[in-house]
């Protein structure tokens, strides 16, 4: 065999054997094996096998939709101690408050924004949906990065498959099921911040095992910005009479106490600041998760069923800013739980025009518990001011095909319906059911030999339902008359959404590029109304953007660029708040003697601001962060530094109107330079 034909045979194989490892567990695709250090020392990027797209695998230059991949060596060279920290390197999404804050990671992607009271991004942990019952808000920064094996993110709308929550995009993780051995992260810096995680899997017989853990705590880079944060977890894996059996359980505790908002002119004072308005605000917070998954390999059909269920416990103080220098404190003590079946189930057809069908079912139960208590102006709190009690029915069924009718291309389309229902809620009329259709339809086509160049387009629609809290919250809010009044809107249907996108890409083994544009109309947009104060399907949006990326491999060196182009605009021409109109990122990962290794990512973001009224620009960063490591035989020590040039930058915000007819801009800031150094251990 000639060495090209040993080349191709190589690699056809190791593509095979990656997809058989795919469909393991809801085809969660595994990293590939490295490349053969005789044949060829320059890194080269490889074809991926990707799952999340259409929840079963497929290759990505058929794959009509946009989607970024990061593996686990990509988590070791980056400075990356938590997951939000990872997920703020993926491309085309945003995280707030990632890096050295108590507080909840906020994450937004394609001109979503939900600042911390709504989820536009669903997150996937090896297939089971992870989100809080009443706002569908996510905790990016729980899950231990050494229990992560891959993540998948595919942009834009996913509710053809995912449902509710999928309208900015779905970010999937897959954790270790097969590799023997443990891995832990240490790592200690600025503002007192302790972290450490650590995952360990093993072999006994016919059972896999893996158990992990992370604990940590800092003081913020704020004041009043503290917490402390316990979480573990394991799984078992097995065969029973040729049954794939999974099982997996995780909870959590933290602690974390909150800054609030600060008006620019304390900000220009003293940006690391905590206005004495929120010096009683904090969490704490207890949750357990549970997943039972089976997969039965069978000839025509690849059946999958999962059961999953949840529970979480929340106390704590929030403070709501009303006007200039003067807020509404409550106690908020909540209890939610969730149960959840999937099923599904695949089948392919034909060798030489194959093609597939996918079919399956969500259904889940969900209860909310929640009673508000006053605070006095000490902190201590006293009596009950309003509760409520209901749950949520979710329902969804969806079906997708793929045909491949020629060689260098390939169709796919589905729909979904989904049906969410909520009632219980004592005191509180019904409210009108919601029912969404989201189907999709899309062409994928390798426009070379080899695939290394290739073009998709595809549209979809998908929809955000009302959260619990949106719809029944029944927090009092001071009418200033004397009496209270409340925000939630039991009338709220659910905002839809219908996207179009074309994208191009090219891979050549050691460069790749990809350039995508899309546009978005969302109708029903729900926001805060401040003519009635509450809630409100108040207006019609449209998001249109350009998404461009590149990178090339040498070597030692592996620079990477990023630009992102997000204009969002209501009835008026004028920005949507919170939302950067432009994105760029420039990244490098060098390669040193005596094993060392650098790695640099610089963030520029402008053109948003704090009122849709386009007055206020948002200050916004302009960071680079530095990782610096050094390899042994199964060790890395590494020295971390973010935000190397000490700037300072707002993340997001809003405006506030004083007693005077003033309008008054306040904002989140940014963490200010912080160093940490560690090391991560193989053993």
């Amino acid at each position: 065999m000639t060495p090209n034909k040993r080349e191709k045979s190589r690699s056809l194989a190791a593509l095979v054997a990656l997809i058989l490892e795919g469909t393991a567990w809801s085809g969660a695709a595994q990293t590939p094996a490295p490349p053969d250090p005789q044949a060829d020392a320059t890194p080269r990027f490889h074809s991926e096998v990707v799952v999340t797209p259409e929840r079963a695998p497929s290759q990505d230059t058929l794959t009509p939709a946009s989607t970024t991949v990061i593996d686990g060596a990509a988590l070791a060279s980056a400075p990356v101690l938590h997951a939000a920290e990872a997920i703020s390197l993926l491309r085309g999404f945003q995280t707030a408050q990632g890096q050295f804050h108590a507080g909840r990671p906020v994450v937004s992607a394609r001109g979503f924004f939900g600042a911390g009271e709504a989820e536009y991004v669903r997150l996937l942990i090896d297939g089971v949906p992870v989100a809080d019952v009443e706002s569908g808000l996510v905790d990016w920064s729980l899950l231990p990065v050494s229990s992560i094996r891959r993540v998948e993110a595919l942009r834009g709308p996913g509710a053809s498959l995912y449902g509710d929550a999928a309208i900015g995009g779905v970010i999937q993780v897959f954790t270790d099921r097969s590799v023997a051995g443990g891995q832990a992260n240490l790592g200690a810096g600025s503002f007192s911040t302790v972290t450490s995680d650590a995952s360990y899997g093993r072999t006994a017989g016919p059972v896999r095992f893996n158990v992990h853990g992370m604990g940590g705590r800092t003081d913020g880079a704020f004041t009043h910005s503290s917490g402390h944060t316990f979480a573990g977890g394991g799984s078992l894996d097995g065969t029973v009479r040729a049954v794939a059996v999974r099982w997996t359980a995780a909870g959590d505790n933290w602690t974390r106490d909150d800054p609030g908002w600060l008006s620019r002119t304390a900000l220009a004072i003293d940006p690391t600041a905590s206005d004495p308005l929120y010096a009683h605000d904090g969490t704490d917070r207890h949750t357990f998760t549970t997943a039972f998954t089976l997969r039965a390999p069978m000839t025509r059909w690849q059946p999958l069923a999962r059961v999953y269920a949840s529970t979480r416990d929340d106390n704590g103080i929030r403070t709501i800013p009303l006007i200039p220098g003067l807020g509404d404190s409550r106690a908020r003590d909540l209890s939610t739980s969730a149960i959840g079946v999937t099923g599904e189930t695949e089948r392919s057809f034909g060798a030489t025009r194959p093609a597939s069908v996918h079919v399956g079912v969500d259904v889940a139960r969900e209860q909310l518990d929640t009673t508000y208590h006053a605070v006095s102006a000490s902190g201590a709190i006293g009596a009950l001011n309003s509760e409520a009690t209901g749950h949520r029915n979710r329902a969804g069924f969806f079906t997708s095909v793929a045909w491949t009718p020629l060689t260098r291309a390939r169709l796919s389309a589905g729909t979904r319906w989904d049906r969410v229902a909520d009632d219980g809620f004592v005191g509180v009329a019904t409210a009108p059911d919601q029912h969404a259709w989201s189907p999709r339809a899309g062409l994928a086509v390798q426009l070379t030999q080899g695939g290394t160049l290739s073009a998709f387009v595809q549209t979809s629609s998908a929809f955000k339902a009302p959260t619990l809290d949106q719809r029944f919250d029944p927090r009092p809010y001071p009418d200033f008359r004397g009496g209270t009044i409340t925000i939630s809107n039991r009338a709220l249907v659910a905002q839809r959404a219908r996207n179009v996108e074309a994208g191009i890409s090219q891979n050549s083994g050691v460069a790749r590029w990809s350039a995508l544009v899309y546009t978005m109309r969302v109708h029903d947009e729900i926001d805060f109304d401040a003519r009635t104060f509450r809630y409100g399907n108040i207006g019609r949006s449209r998001h249109t953007g350009v998404e461009l990326e590149a990178e090339r491999a040498w070597r030692r060196v592996r620079p990477a660029i990023e630009y992102t182009l997000t204009r969002v605009t209501a009835e008026s021409d004028e920005q949507l708040k919170n939302i950067p109109r432009h994105r760029f990122v420039a990244s490098a990962d060098v390669t040193l003697p005596w094993a060392v290794g650098a790695y640099a990512r610089c963030l520029h973001s402008w053109g948003g601001f704090l009122d849709d009224a386009n007055v206020f620009a948002i200050d916004g960063p302009a960071t680079c962060d530095l990782r610096v490591r050094r390899s042994f035989r199964r060790q890395t020590l590494f020295i971390d530094a973010m935000n190397v040039t000490n700037n300072r930058f707002e993340e997001y915000g809003l405006t506030l109107t004083d007693l005077r007819g003033r309008v008054v801009p306040f904002a989140r800031p940014g963490a200010g330079r912080a160093l940490r150094a560690g090391v991560n251990l193989s053993f």
